[in-house]
């Protein structure tokens, strides 16, 4: 054997004579190491003399004088014999396969029993279906694949590793082939070329079917990717909060329609445009800077009111935080939220308490102080006094219950559940009964002639009149003129006109809003609450009616109120005259 080796004859690789047999390389090898074919070098990858090699060709040809397939078949080494064998020998490889998982992914140890149970039966079921594809021949069926290719996607979307799916493949294919190369062994030596056909048979089965695994998971990954970054972009483009992107100079680089919208600019606009400049505080003192510089990469969030270049202001509430790419800060990212709506409400209900707290003080601090005063000094106080100082404290007191039936109302026409009362009522008696809850009516001029019916709630209308009166009193100037405007056939139209400055034309579009009436930073708090108005256009729609400013150049404020007449019947004939 000796000379043989160191002879000249020429030799040939283990990729060449897997090629000249028609065999895969770990086939070859497995021929060699049952002694069918002698190699020499390194054992991995030893070289084979020429001859031996055709030699072995030869002889197993189909022609061949010493055909050793014949052999097999008359000595039972069948390769399907072997696959048969194995199929017996799963459940032992499912639980060599967990020990050797195990060591390869240690945390796997502290599994529970069922856990491990579980891993050696699905190891098991694995076995089986490769011996099953194994006895299918080397070509693996198409539905197969299809089925490893939905395992591989299954297992990416619900977040396996990739990592760990190869190594339980690449474990499954070693113990198949180590398990065959010990069954041969202890069949006797004519089982080598079984084993060799065998694996021809398992390793290209093996190699598609890990194929197939990696790329179902591998076209899952590019697809839920996909569909992740649609799915942000349709969010962040659709969301109704500004977002948007900066680069280390404060350049804005992404711009949403939403940031467009809020900003009152165009997205060409925005677009490369510096973060500073797009977004102008009204105190100059804020720093805009710190949006798109945050120290070190960390988070920042900061509430600051703007100036769009139509002059609206808006209050906004910004977000950023940094954008990092390969653990290195190359921009920020910034959310705006437009708070505007949330700021002012919060301020004028903090208006409205302090509005409200003002106008039950003062009423309640005199008839405090005239309650104290009698309580003292009833005995030496004249007779007409104490009667003035009653009446001072039933008109105070009659103001805190008008204030609270007036919260009381607005609150229940908020809640659509005020209840009212219509029926034909005299509209002078109304008004009459009005100015017995008004501070000072001697300076009002009541024109409406008594006998004039209107379909109205009695106790709602004189809420009316009585805000309406007291307006013209608060914030007009005397005489306040009630009188009648007009008649048809469904209305009747009623003025109240005072003598003061009038409305200014910028705010007549929000004299009947309660929340703009509030926030107004010119109001006189000595004045009262401003809730009159909005109360008297909420109880004047509630009883089908309707009221409005009128201005009227040359005379102070004019609120005209128009109310239904009753319903007559075609026999009655009595008419409204007019003063």
């Amino acid at each position: 054997m000796a000379d043989r080796e160191t002879d000249n004859r020429p030799k040939v690789t283990l990729a060449e004579a897997a090629g000249l047999l028609g065999l895969p390389v770990d086939a070859v090898l497995s021929l060699s190491s049952s002694g069918y074919l002698e190699g020499s070098g390194d054992p991995a990858s030893p070289t084979f003399p020429l001859v031996d090699v055709k030699a072995f060709l030869a002889r197993n040809a189909d022609n061949g004088s010493g055909n050793f397939l014949d052999a097999l078949e008359r000595e039972g080494a069948d390769p399907q014999v072997l696959l048969d064998a194995l199929d017996g020998k799963s459940e032992e490889m499912a639980r060599r396969a967990f020990d050797i998982f195990a060591t390869v992914f240690p945390e796997s140890t502290t599994w529970s029993i069922s856990e491990q149970a579980k891993f050696i039966e699905q190891a098991k079921a694995r076995f089986e279906a490769i011996l099953a594809v194994t006895g299918q021949g080397a070509e693996v069926d198409e539905a197969l694949v299809g089925d490893l290719e939905d395992v591989g996607a299954a297992a990416a979307w619900a977040g396996s590793p990739l990592p760990q799916l190869l190594v339980v493949l690449r474990i499954s294919r070693d113990l198949v082939v180590q398990t065959a190369v010990e069954l041969a062994e202890d069949r006797g030596r004519h089982w080598g070329l079984a084993l060799s056909l065998l694996l021809t048979r398992v390793l290209p089965a093996m190699d598609r079917l890990t194929d197939s695994l990696a790329q179902g998971y591998w076209a899952a990954i590019i697809g839920k990717e996909e569909e992740e970054r649609n799915r942000y972009e349709n969010v962040v483009e659709r969301a109704s909060d500004g977002v948007y992107e900066v680069d280390l100079d404060g350049l804005v680089q992404y711009a949403n329609p939403s940031l467009a919208l809020i900003l009152g600019r165009s997205l060409d606009a925005l677009d490369g445009a510096i973060l500073d400049d797009v977004l102008v505080p009204l105190d100059r003192s804020v720093s805009i800077e710190e949006l798109s510089r945050v120290p070190g990469g960390a988070s920042h969030r900061q509430e600051v009111a703007i100036a769009r270049p139509d002059g609206v202001r808006r209050v906004l509430d910004i977000s950023t935080m940094a954008r990092h790419e390969e653990g290195e800060v190359v921009g920020y990212q910034g959310i705006v939220r437009d708070i505007t709506t949330a700021h002012d409400l919060e301020a004028d209900k903090n208006e409205f308490l302090a509005l409200v707290t003002f106008d039950l003080r003062n009423p309640l601090t005199t008839i405090l102080g005239l309650g104290a005063t009698l309580e003292t000094h009833a005995e030496d106080i004249p007779g007409d006094r104490i009667r003035r100082m009653g009446s001072s404290i039933r008109r105070h007191a009659e103001r805190i219950s008008r204030l609270a039936d007036d919260l009381y109302d607005l609150s229940r026409l908020e809640a659509h559940s005020l209840l009212l009362s219509l029926r034909p009522v005299d509209l002078a008696q109304v008004i009459d009964d009005a100015l017995g809850s008004v501070d000072d009516p001697t300076g009002v001029d009541v024109r409406v002639r008594p006998g004039t019916l209107v379909l109205v709630d009695p106790r709602r209308l004189e809420q009316i009149f009585a805000n309406l009166i007291e307006n013209g009193l608060h914030h007009g100037a005397a005489p306040v003129i009630v009188d009648v405007e007009s008649v048809d056939e469904t209305t009747v139209e009623v003025s109240v006109l005072d003598h003061g400055p009038g409305v200014p034309a910028a705010l007549e579009a929000t004299l009947f809003s309660r929340v703009r009436t509030l926030s107004r930073s010119n109001r006189d708090r000595s004045r009262g609450t401003g809730l009159g108005l909005s109360l008297v256009r909420g109880l004047a729609e509630a009883m089908g009616g309707r009221v409005w400013y009128e201005h009227r150049v040359g005379v102070g404020g004019c609120f005209r109120l128009s109310l239904a007449l009753p319903k007559r019947r075609p026999a009655e004939t009595s008419t409204i005259t007019l003063p």
